[in-house]
């Protein structure tokens, strides 16, 4: 199919990076309204059924066809990694330490990706590529332990608060980088190969199933009937798992098909830039210009990873 404009690929990873910076906000509001335990029971089963009507709307299935169990079991467990545990890890540094600061941690995703793949896959590091693993290690750093009280709800943060979420964002970075190392592996076992949306479903899915048999047991119904009663917390929800999982993962897979891959996911990273102004909108929550200039660092450093 031939872009509608030029540049369209290019568009929609800026798009999407920019409404995943918004959804950062809607799922901190839902995480401490609601818990964020409660989050994730109901994101996860929400964005796979969001995922496996489209999936059947353009394929005429509702689930990848002729995918080997092997690889789908490669696919799924990036999933468990990635979305139940890291993203869960992800969405409680949120109520903690709030987006802004979560997002830059998330900025070291690529520096996992990369020595994961390097581990996994084989895949060669080059002198170009420490380099951008140290601008991005030193850009976070610059950003986390500046001096950055935070501002609003999350400013002058306690220490050991402050280091619990970063180190919680630091693990949903991790997940995010390990299950995509994962996720390849899984993509390229399959003869004819799967597509990205196919792919995306079946990590849903079993991140899903994973979660609910762990948490689910744990839990009191009336406790979470009673935490559920929050409408607000509801709405942030819903409205987070609409924006998040579905229009900007949908966003993702279009820049990905219309751009060099390298470039869409540069892009893509520029998530931690854009979650400053629904942050300090929201939040009241104004990064000093050192964190700035440590954000802006650290996505240097993933654009030379994905560029090199």
């Amino acid at each position: 199919m031939t872009p509608p404009f030029p540049y369209f690929g290019e568009t929609m990873a800026v798009l999407a990076a920019f409404i995943f910076s918004w959804t950062s906000v809607f799922f901190t509001t839902a995480g401490q309204r609601l818990g964020v335990t409660n989050v994730n029971l109901l994101r996860l089963p929400g964005a796979t059924v969001c995922l496996g009507l489209t999936h059947y709307a353009l394929t005429g299935r509702i689930w990848p066809a002729d995918l080997a169990f092997a690889d789908q079991a490669w696919i799924g467990a990036s999933g468990i990694i990635g979305l139940a545990i890291g993203d869960s890890a992800l969405f409680r540094a949120f109520t903690l330490v709030g987006p802004r600061r979560s997002m830059t941690m998330m900025a070291l995703a690529p520096v996992f990706t990369v020595f994961t793949a390097w581990g996994m896959l084989d895949e060669r590091l080059s002198p170009l590529a420490f380099l951008g693993i140290a601008l991005a290690i030193g850009g976070v750093m610059l950003a986390t332990l500046g001096k950055d009280q935070g501002g609003g709800r999350f400013r002058g943060l306690p220490p050991e608060a402050l280091r619990k979420g970063l180190l919680l964002a630091l693990v949903g970075s991790a997940g995010q980088g390990l299950g995509s190392t994962l996720a390849k592996l899984g993509m390229a076992g399959t003869g004819e190969g799967i597509d990205a949306l196919g792919a995306t479903l079946v990590r849903l899915a079993w991140a899903t199933v994973a979660y609910w048999l762990v948490i689910a047991p744990r839990l009191s119904p009336a406790t979470v009937r009673r935490q559920l009663s929050d409408r607000r917390g509801l709405l942030a929800l819903g409205i987070a798992i609409l924006m998040g999982p579905f229009i900007s993962v949908w966003c993702s897979l279009i820049a990905v098909k219309h751009t060099d891959t390298g470039v869409a996911q540069v892009l893509l990273s520029m998530v931690p830039v854009f979650v400053i102004v629904p942050a300090w909108v929201v939040y009241r929550d104004r990064p000093s210009r050192l964190s700035l200039l440590g954000v802006l660092v650290a996505i240097g450093g993933g654009a030379v990873l994905f560029l090199r």
